[in-house]
């Protein structure tokens, strides 16, 4: 009966001890989001903390999720001394990278583990609006010369977000922008209709050449654009038509349904 009487005194001598027992660096923020555009190569974090315990803590090290996540400490093992303020700088590399994506880095010190988050949104360019003053630069400059498109500002939406992108997700990136944009000019037209309904020998011509004397630029890298010749060609191939199936036999190619020219019944 007596016992009941010291249960709250236990209780709380429990979690004074406990709490005494296992002290761990305190982070003003364990969890950093930030929103930034599609041309940004890294994003810089910055987690401030300080040391609340009566004793010189040791960060031993700092694990991240992956290699695109890195914590810069000025040294390790890295001494915080008791009752001080610190910052840990974190880059985590986007190059090439959309939507969101969230990274996490362990912090081990002498105190024990604590678990950092890192949250990035990157805009889509597709999706980004221009307003009227952008637009009627962009179009006066483009006329003058179309292959300006992916230079200075201009390239930061049309050069950049292509690289090392292949397939639909480079018609993203390098068509969609223009032909799917919702405010696109008159004279651009919208390509859903054509997808997967013109040759690939047309669609090969226009992303390599574009048009001369009109706005349409080259994006083939031998005329100053920003595409490579494989690049390409996975657009085109996710662009073009399927190709009639052919059969090879006795050294002629044929498609199927076409005539049996020079083949003996």
């Amino acid at each position: 009966m007596h016992y009941f009487y010291f249960m709250p005194f236990l209780l709380v001598y429990s979690a004074v001890y406990c709490s005494a027992a296992s002290p761990s660096l305190s982070w003003e923020n364990d969890h950093l989001k930030k929103k930034v555009g599609h041309a940004v190569k890294s994003v810089r974090f910055i987690f401030p903390f300080s040391n609340k315990t009566s004793k010189t803590v040791s960060i031993e090290s700092i694990e991240a999720s992956c290699g695109c996540t890195q914590a810069k400490p000025p040294v390790l093992p890295w001494l915080i001394e008791a009752g001080t303020q610190q910052e840990l700088e974190v880059f985590v590399n986007v190059q090439g990278k959309t939507g969101i994506f969230t990274k996490s880095l362990t912090v081990v010190s002498s105190l024990g583990k604590n678990e950092l988050t890192t949250t990035v949104e990157i805009d889509n360019p597709v999706l980004r609006e221009m307003s009227p003053a952008e637009r009627e630069r962009n179009l006066f400059q483009s006329k003058k010369n179309r292959q300006a498109i992916f230079t200075g500002e201009c390239g930061t939406c049309h050069a950049e977000p292509t690289r090392n992108k292949y397939g639909p997700s480079l018609y993203e990136a390098a068509c969609g922008i223009c032909h799917e944009a919702r405010h696109r000019a008159a004279m651009v037209p919208d390509l859903k209709g054509k997808i997967k309904s013109e040759s690939a020998a047309y669609w090969r011509q226009w992303i390599t050449h574009g048009k001369e004397g009109g706005i349409m630029p080259a994006f083939a890298a031998s005329e100053k654009g920003p595409l490579s010749g494989s690049q390409i060609s996975t657009l085109v191939h996710a662009l073009a038509k399927p190709e009639p199936e052919t059969k090879k036999r006795k050294g002629v190619i044929r498609s199927f349904g076409t005539p049996r020219s020079g083949i003996k019944k």
